[in-house]
């Protein structure tokens, strides 16, 4: 009887400490997720911040210089968050859709639109940017469920791998 009250905690404590490290794991996932959204968002807000404060037809002058070194800069940055993301995101369409919009906040020729062209791409951009944090709410969701796969991977530990 002894023997079986062992072996029954043995089993009873690796399903206690896998579940327990499987949960910590799908949290930290969580927080890079927010964090690496966040930024990104972040770097588009500041990418669409320069596009307007430098705009002739705002400032009245022209656009000065230095700004495209600005630019460059954040979208390097944003480039890398997108790294970052294609890491922790098992969504390949989301990364890819991420990484459109900000080649098309970057590659769009904002220097040769007046004004209200520049309002209309600006809305395109935001619209798209909208469904796409969306997508972006509803993956960091995903994590915050234990599914069938996850207790899978938790006893595929017991197996010998070759």
């Amino acid at each position: 009887m002894e023997l079986i009250t062992f072996i029954l905690g043995a089993i009873g404590g690796f399903v206690v400490h896998s579940l327990s490290m499987k949960v910590s794991f799908k949290q930290r996932t969580i927080d890079n997720k927010v964090k690496v959204y966040d930024a990104i968002i972040g770097h588009w807000v500041r990418m669409r911040n320069i596009i307007y404060s430098v705009h002739p037809d705002i400032t009245g002058e022209p656009v000065p210089p230095g700004t495209e070194r600005d630019f460059d800069r954040i979208y390097g940055e944003s480039q890398q968050l997108i790294g970052e993301a294609i890491l922790i995101c098992e969504d390949k369409s989301l990364t890819e859709d991420i990484n459109t919009l900000n080649e098309k906040l970057y590659r769009t020729r904002w220097g040769q639109f007046n004004l209200d062209e520049a309002n209309k791409e600006i809305e395109i951009i935001k619209k798209e940017a909208f469904e796409i944090i969306e997508r972006m709410r509803e993956d960091i969701k995903s994590n915050t469920i234990l599914h069938w796969s996850d207790f899978v991977h938790i006893f595929s530990g017991l197996k010998k791998s070759a």
